[in-house]
């Protein structure tokens, strides 16, 4: 399943459920069916998101040779996370909340 946020000063982000549960882990909040991230809170946010992704460093793609099919597709979380930073940034610069499942 996937889940859409959307944001007046951003285009509409959709992600993975599991990708979502690992933004949200980053945050430290719940996933709850519906929420918002406040303008206000947006920085917070993202500079939690970047400790984490700079914390954990360079991911290792799986072996190719080992496994290929892990490997054709690998897809850092860093790269995945990339629009919703950039959904933040905007969020906050432009006073603007951040909601889903609305």
């Amino acid at each position: 399943m996937a889940i859409t946020f959307t944001c007046k000063a951003s285009a509409d982000v959709t992600m993975l459920d599991a990708h979502v549960q690992s933004l949200f882990a980053i945050l430290e909040r719940d996933l709850a069916p519906r929420g918002v991230i406040t303008a206000a809170q947006a920085p917070l946010a993202l500079r939690r998101i970047r400790a984490a992704l700079d914390a954990r460093g360079k991911e290792s793609e799986p072996d190719a040779a080992l496994e290929p099919d892990a490997a054709r597709d690998f897809v850092p979380l860093a790269t995945r996370l990339w629009p919703f930073m950039q959904m933040l940034e905007r969020a906050g610069a432009q006073g603007a909340d951040i909601l889903w499942g609305v």
